[in-house]
């Protein structure tokens, strides 16, 4: 049983590092052109979903809904640490001596970077808060 739940968590922390990736990746302007940032976004996502499934089924679905949901708020949480970091390290005058070219421009669509940060928060909450109800 220890086992299990061990290999199972092992499985939740990477599809948490796919969950983080796609927030981020989410940031970045890619070019629209054919829904080439979508395409990378659902192949990003695609892994995450196996490994968060994999790690369920280890442990036999037992708790599926809060784990899961565990899992998708602090990949979001994280990201947003890490957007936080990003807005720190840019608004020291430091940096523009270091990068004076701006190679940070790219990191620049907020709109989709939030709406799948909120998207995915909210499904975390969900899972947390429907297990939660079954109690």
């Amino acid at each position: 049983m220890i086992f299990r739940n061990i290999i199972s968590i092992f499985f939740y922390v990477i599809g948490g590092f796919f969950v983080y990736t796609v927030c981020l990746i989410a940031f970045f302007n890619i070019p629209q052109a054919g829904g080439v940032k979508f395409i990378i976004l659902g192949g990003f996502s695609l892994p995450a979903i196996i490994f968060l499934i994999i790690g369920a089924a280890i442990s036999r679905f037992q708790n599926w809904k809060s784990s899961m949901g565990i899992v998708l708020l602090s990949g979001v949480a994280f990201n947003l640490f890490v957007i936080i970091v990003f807005i720190c390290i840019l608004l020291t005058p430091e940096v523009d001596k270091l990068f004076p070219d701006n190679n940070l421009a790219s990191f620049d669509d907020y709109f989709s970077g939030c709406s799948v940060m909120l998207v995915l928060a909210v499904l975390g909450g969900f899972l947390l808060k429907s297990r939660s109800e079954l109690k």
